[in-house]
């Protein structure tokens, strides 16, 4: 694809709208035309690479019936194209999406003015799943809603154009027994004294997260309760993300500011309240961590999931 038209689908499309309206913040997402236009563009030609996998598919298993499976808000528009081009060429498909972020409710999601080709465009799949029964109620609602389906809500069932489509909650996991062993070999984090209780929070350096919320509540615990003091300490690890963005830049700056403001405001020569690391870690040292902290503190204001791993 072209750098401008990726870019336009990618950072105006993806990030600069989907992003903050699924996450229910609509005042921070932008829509422009010329931006869902670039969406339409990298969808339809993602859809027609994808056609061509099939054929290979196809050719090398005749009787088989390939499983096309989407991932996100990246790829909303790509099964009706993936579809129809399929049932031309009398090529058999199943479609899957899933959704790893949140889908808002109708109420949101009427704010997005194409929101009618982009329900269709995920009513292309045979089955779609989302992290949680809210969000795949939410889509029901909308389906419903803007473009007139039958729907089942107890069966989370949907028509359209003489299909049903499942919709289903897919809550995601982790691997138990690998931290489990992890952690028993995993060496003890550093603590100024045995009585330390540690407050860990670990999240993308992303606004959808409650970073800044999060660090100004401890403020708060700090000042209405001095008796803490050199008792609990707030390890905050931010991993980087989107870091050309000038949205997440103006977010990291504000992040130190404040844990430097907090941490000058209440360290003892033996204490700091807030311990901060800005970067990647590795899973071993995740593990001591999750071991060794007495709260795990998780603010996002809305997300399905969380990724700390």
């Amino acid at each position: 694809m072209p750098k401008k038209v990726f870019s336009d689908y990618y950072n105006g499309c993806c990030n600069a709208t989907f992003w903050p309206l699924f996450h229910s913040m609509p005042d921070r997402a932008t829509f422009q035309a010329d931006k869902w236009e670039a969406y339409r563009e990298v969808n339809r030609e993602f859809a027609r690479l994808t056609v061509e996998a099939v054929k290979r598919l196809r050719e090398s298993h005749p009787d088989s019936v390939p499983l096309v499976w989407l991932h996100d808000y990246h790829m909303m528009l790509a099964a009706n194209t993936i579809r129809e081009k399929c049932d031309e060429l009398n090529m058999p498909i199943k479609m899957a999406f899933f959704l790893h972020i949140p889908f808002p409710s109708w109420d949101i999601m009427r704010l997005f003015p194409w929101d009618d080709e982009l329900l269709q465009g995920v009513l292309g799949c045979d089955s779609i799943g989302f992290h949680i029964d809210d969000y795949c109620l939410n889509f029901i609602d909308c389906c419903q809603r803007r473009l007139g389906c039958r729907v089942d809500r107890q069966q989370m069932l949907v028509e359209h154009n003489s299909r049903t489509i499942s919709i289903n909650p897919l809550p995601i996991s982790i691997p138990y027994e690998r931290f489990v062993q992890l952690a028993e070999k995993a060496p003890k984090v550093v603590k100024n004294n045995p009585q330390e209780q540690l407050l860990l929070g670990v999240d993308r350096l992303d606004y959808t997260k409650g970073l800044v919320h999060r660090i100004r509540a401890f403020e708060t615990l700090l000042e209405k309760h001095p008796e803490l003091k050199e008792k609990v300490t707030f390890l905050q690890v931010a991993v980087p993300s989107r870091t050309d963005v000038k949205e997440y830049q103006e977010l990291k700056e504000e992040l130190d500011q404040l844990i430097g403001k907090i941490n000058g405001q209440f360290s003892t020569p033996n204490w700091s309240p807030i311990r901060y690391i800005y970067g990647c870690v590795s899973q071993d040292q995740l593990a001591a961590f999750y071991r060794d902290s007495s709260v795990a503190v998780v603010t996002p204001p809305r997300s399905p999931s969380r990724s700390t791993v």
